[in-house]
């Protein structure tokens, strides 16, 4: 093997050597032989002796390089190596290295001179520069359909693999889409305007027994390169190169190419050389100065490995600013003490990667004790199952001890990385607010390691999931080379192991109780390498062993007949997923052919999961849904394992026992839940266990069932979830529910991908329903804002606006509208409710009642409950008053007074009353509810909370008990704190109204630092423009002006003024404040401005009562203008209209909007 002249009898005047260079299907002088006439054309019909040419042949041994075990790895590159070398080598001797070389490449035979050429170009040292003379005097290549971007799959999986049982590592990675070919034609490219290239491409497909298929396409083989020639042959793979007389397809092209490249070669070369010499010059000095310049220490680690990138880059920070965050800290490096570790999963199996590790280790640094710096990014990227999760879950667990928090984000998606981010929030106590996770780690001096995974969707930003600042470490992993973007310190590229390390993995799995022999290891040297060194593919392959589903030398064989018959299917499309998939199938397999009931249950089981999320899969859910499953009508896929069981135990264990099954296959992972935590999600179940499987294994059990059958168990995976979700959504199932969330939204995202139209059943609005319940009892009422209309569109049209199921979607959808403080479409959809609920009575009986446009059915009048809760937030009291006193009324003779619709009822009336300045009323309907709710519901519980701190403001609105009122207040926002976490906006808002009891008991600077405090919380998690918002404002305007913050407060007032809403209460309360402000600066003009403006809009549309507290204050400042400018009969004029600026009765105007600024003005 190696270089052969095809007439080693010409010797004399040769100007140009022409290289051939066969392919992988024929060797040597077969390749360009034609069969039938034992025409080479190279030598029988190029007139190369005219044209003073020397053919060569370069030969290599095909079936060493394709063989399994072969050199997959490496085996283009040292080939690549070998003909750069033999041919310098051969011209060497000859005194010919400067002789233009033109090379004529057939299929694999192009990518090897691609490689090459690249490696000949970066020869640049003294000592190697010989090799260089290969690049320096290449003219031109034709390219005989060169598999560029890959071969295809038929041509593959069509093969003659007799011998050995299937295709080879090195065969599949020669798929379309390989990385490695990749990587070869971007070494390629920068060369590639050097040289006159001739892309050429098969027309006929290649016959493999009965069947046909294009080897190379016209997409591979002739790329979209700019200023390259390209054409087609009208013949097969093997025909393209091989020629019987002149007139055979394709000759005239071949010959018209390389005489032109003949003619050019002697110029073109000579300047080649020329430039090239001077460039390397041009380099060698330039490398001369720097190496005698002073420069500055280099403290950059260097990894000796070709399966590593460490790529760091600069960061220039001034003096001034080093100093500013020094004086923050002391930057010391003393060890942390581990307070947070939320990782739900262990490294299962992990073996070498040492030099990463050190080399990771080194780049981090030690974790400092400072503020005011930004947190360092590593990324990791490269192909799936190369162990890059395995690899951080083995750096956390080792480094644990050097950071005082340790974090997971799943970010596999947008909505599972903002869960993930909640329950980090959670756990920090924080609430799950949105983005309150970040903000924590932003603002922490103690170092924490945060670990992003999964992060492969190259359409997501994670700019917005790494915290902005913080005291950090942060490492991303990810199949998207493009995410070394978001590095600060370097990035690895992670391909197979170290090939010892792959195989001391492979044995210490299969064999973890006995030393491997010399036997075992060539066995297992082989099938690491074919597995292409992937530790996920090497754990799985062990485990198959061990189990001795397959002996170790026996499975070679079956993993090749497995990859190949996986070729044929979509699933499969580079040589990764091959090898993960194949060492997978091959298990399971043995599973279904198995008939006992757990192994039909595990066949069932991973076909369910496979829809949802690949990650902590609740156990308990299958048995919560069992009953609602069995009596659902929906014509859906029925697991036996949920069916055939008559108790939720029986479900439970053959749900444990199925997956037993996968486990010992290891095709899932089963972990115990945590439940240290008071507010972790899963502390309803001590034991309950989490169900997971690796993001390549659960791609997979989902591609290899057919179009039809992903359809059926979708929508099985979503019936379940569905039926596991209570419709009344009990608070103690909020931490399970809670745990659906990323399985939800996997369902969600697959079905609207297999249907066109969603929902289009009964069946689909009801699981729709149940799922944008669980959205919004979790905070995300935007989400669940797209499903419901959904639901309320497609029952309205299939049951009718009057159906129960219609109204019960509708009024899911009003409250959203309310949580979103969309109150017109709020009261719109509410209007309706209300009207269809006032001509659809129960029964005959409810419409005999007198008036009888005046119905106390129950449904009823919990729907005028809603519009009044409503109505009282759109700032329209008068007619929330009205609807809430009927809606008491009618539940409480249909009800009872203890019922908690009537308590709701009568709670959200007390609400109403005091903003209507009826204090009395509301505190004694709020009294009656916190009573009973205690009683019934517990302290805790979110809605005692809600009455406890309205009635706290209540008193202190009256100014009466003000140290209870504290007290109530308080313990609301301590147990929110607990219960719904520091940024949830029921606890925000409890801090708001506590610093108004503090500013009643003249604790202003106290009141101002609370709001101080939740103001830049509020405007993260609701935004500025959230009505929120405007209420915060006004209470840190009134906080301001009683600490003589003048400025301040009107700064955050005169914005105010022009924004909001003219027609509501809020606007009055701000242009009151900011005319109190300008009467207190003088400056009257403006002042009586805003006060006849007050004026004017109550008198209009009475959005307030004449006599409300805020129109009686709003005279007072008109009194205080007219008494300072003299104006005598204006204020005579006054007092005739309110009496009671006369009195001199202090604290006579108070409201719950209204508590005096000062007890005088």
């Amino acid at each position: 093997m190696g270089l052969v002249e095809l007439d080693p009898g010409y010797t004399k005047g040769t100007k140009v050597d022409i290289i051939a260079v066969h392919g992988l299907y024929e060797q040597g002088a077969e390749a360009w032989t034609h069969q039938g006439s034992g025409v080479l054309w190279l030598r029988d019909l190029f007139p190369y002796r005219e044209h003073g040419a020397r053919i060569l042949s370069y030969e290599y041994d095909i079936d060493v390089l394709s063989a399994p075990g072969g050199p997959a790895a490496t085996g283009i590159y040292d080939e690549a190596v070998k003909l750069v070398n033999e041919l310098q080598a051969d011209r060497y001797i000859q005194n010919a290295e400067e002789r233009p070389i033109i090379f004529v490449c057939h299929g694999f035979g192009g990518i090897l001179v691609k490689r090459g050429l690249s490696y000949s170009h970066s020869r640049k040292d003294s000592r190697v520069e010989h090799l260089r003379s290969i690049f320096r005097s290449t003219v031109g290549i034709l390219f005989m359909s060169t598999p560029h971007n890959g071969i295809t799959k038929a041509s593959l999986s069509l093969g003659n693999f007799d011998r050995h049982g299937g295709p080879s590592q090195f065969l599949l990675s020669l798929l379309e889409g390989s990385e490695a070919l990749q990587e070869i034609t971007d070494q390629f490219a920068p060369l590639m305007k050097m040289f006159w290239i001739y892309n050429f491409w098969e027309q006929v497909e290649t016959k493999f027994g009965k069947k046909k298929a294009l080897i190379v396409d016209r997409a591979s083989a002739a790329p979209s390169w700019s200023d390259v020639d390209q054409c087609g042959i009208n013949s097969d793979h093997s025909g393209i190169v091989k020629y019987q007389r002149d007139t055979s397809p394709g000759f005239r092209l071949v010959l018209a190419a390389l005489e032109r490249y003949i003619r050019a070669a002697k110029e073109t070369i000579e300047k080649r050389w020329r430039q090239d010499l001077e460039i390397l010059h041009r380099e060698r000095l330039n490398q001369a100065e720097q190496f005698v310049r002073p420069s500055p220490t280099n403290d950059a680690y260097n990894a000796a490995t070709t399966s590593i990138i460490i790529a760091t880059t600069s960061r220039n920070k001034s003096k001034s600013s080093e100093a500013d965050i020094e004086m923050l800290s002391d930057g010391s490096t003393t060890p942390s003490v581990n307070m947070h570790y939320i990782v739900s999963r262990r490294s299962e199996y992990f073996v070498g990667r040492i030099r990463q590790s050190e080399a990771l280790s080194f780049k981090l640094g030690s974790p400092r004790h400072k503020r005011g710096r930004k947190p360092e990014v590593f990324v990791i990227y490269g192909l799936p199952g190369s162990g890059k999760t395995q690899f951080c879950l083995h750096y956390c667990e080792n480094n644990r001890h050097r950071y005082w928090g340790v974090f997971w984000i799943d970010c596999s998606s947008r909505a599972n990385a903002e869960a993930s981010y909640a329950l980090l929030s959670e756990k920090a106590g924080k609430g799950r607010e949105k983005g309150a996770g970040q903000e924590w780690l932003s603002r922490a001096v103690e170092p924490w390691l945060l670990v992003l995974d999964n992060a492969n969707d190259p359409e997501m930003d994670l700019n917005g999931f790494l915290p902005a600042y913080g005291n950090g470490h942060i490492l991303i992993t990810t199949r998207n080379p493009s995410a070394k973007m978001y590095r600060t310190v370097g990035f690895f590229h992670f391909r197979g192991m170290d090939p010892e390390e792959a195989i001391i993995l492979l044995l210490k799995l299969a064999y973890p109780d006995t030393e491997p022999d010399s036997v075992n290891y060539d066995y297992a040297q082989v099938i690491a390498s074919e597995l292409g060194y992937l530790a996920l593919a090497l754990k799985q392959a062990a485990y198959t062993i061990r189990r001795q589903l397959l002996p170790l030398e026996r499975y070679l064989r079956s993993l090749l007949g497995c990859r190949k018959a996986l070729l044929s299917r979509s699933i499969v499309q580079s040589s990764t997923d091959a090898n993960i998939i194949a060492t997978y199938e091959l298990p399971f397999t043995g599973i279904q052919a198995r008939q006992t009931v757990e192994y039909r249950d595990a066949v069932d089981l991973l076909q369910l999961i496979a829809f949802m999320h690949f990650s902590c899969i609740p156990e308990p859910l299958f048995a919560r849904s069992s009953d609602n499953f069995k009596r659902s009508s929906a014509a859906v896929t029925r697991p036996l394992s949920l069916i055939e069981p008559t108790s939720i135990q029986g479900v439970a264990d053959r749900i444990l026992a199925a997956a037993k099954v996968l486990y010992d296959h290891s095709i899932i992972s089963i972990s115990q839940a945590d439940t240290d935590d008071d507010h972790t999600a899963w502390s309803t179940r001590p034991s309950m266990k989490l169900f997971s499987l690796h993001p390549a294994i659960h791609q997979w059990a989902r591609e290899r069932l057919g179009k039809d059958e992903q359809k059926r168990w979708l929508m099985c995976a979503a019936s379940i979830l569905a039926h596991a979700i209570s419709p009344e959504t009990e608070t103690s199932g909020r931490p399970f529910r809670r745990l659906l969330l990323s399985h939800i939204e996997s369902c969600l995202s697959g079905l609207n991908a297999v249907h066109t139209k969603f929902p289009a059943s009964l069946e689909h609005a009801s699981i729709i329903e149940k799922f944008a319940l669980v959205f919004a009892e979790n905070g995300l009422f935007r989400r669940a804002r797209s499903l419901l209309p959904k639901v309320v569109e497609f029952r309205q049209k299939a049951l009718g606006k009057q159906h129960a199921d219609t109204l019960r979607a509708h009024r899911a959808l009003a409250n959203i509208y309310w949580n979103l403080f969309e109150i017109p479409k709020c009261l719109e959809v509410q209007k309706e409710i209300l009207t269809i609920n006032w001509w659809t009575r129960p029964s005959l009986r409810d419409w005999m009642v007198w008036p009888p446009w005046r119905p106390i059915h129950t449904s009823y009048c919990i729907a005028l409950d809603d519009i009044a809760r409503f109505l009282w937030l759109g700032g329209m009291r008068d007619l929330a008053y009205r609807a809430g006193t009927r809606a008491v009324d009618g539940l409480t003779k249909q009800l009872g007074e203890d019922d908690p619709r009537t308590l709701d009822a009568m709670f959200n009336l007390g609400r109403t009353c005091q903003h209507l300045d009826q204090l009395k009323k509301s505190q004694k309907l709020l009294e009656i509810v916190e009573r009973k709710r205690r009683h019934f519901f517990g302290p805790d519980h979110p809605d005692t909370l809600m009455v406890m701190n309205e009635l706290g403001m209540n008193l202190s609105a009256q100014g009466l008990q003000l140290n209870y009122a504290e007290h109530l207040v308080s313990t609301a926002l301590s147990t929110r704190k607990k219960v719904l976490g520091e940024e949830h906006p029921y606890t925000l808002w409890s801090v708001n109204d506590l610093s108004r009891i503090c500013c009643e008991l003249g604790r202003f600077e106290e009141a101002l630092a609370m709001m101080e405090g939740i103001e830049p919380i509020m405007v993260r998690t609701l935004g500025e423009d959230h009505v929120g918002m405007n209420m915060l404002k006004a209470n840190l305007s009134r906080a301001y002006i009683l600490c003589e913050k003048w400025d301040k407060a009107a700064t955050i007032l005169a914005p105010l003024c022009e924004t909001l809403n003219q027609d509501t209460p809020d606007w009055i309360h701000a242009c009151y404040g900011y005319a109190y402000i300008l009467t207190h600066q003088q400056d009257f003009e403006r002042a009586e401005k805003y006060c006849d403006m007050i004026m004017d809009k109550i008198s209009k549309t009475r959005v307030l009562a004449p006599d409300s507290a805020r129109a009686l204050a709003t005279a007072d400042i008109l009194c205080k203008i007219y008494t300072e400018q003299n104006r005598s009969q204006d204020l005579e004029d006054l007092k005739g209209k309110y009496p009671h600026i006369s009195e001199k009765t202090p604290g006579r105007h108070r409201s719950i909007d209204f508590i005096p600024l000062k007890p005088a003005l």
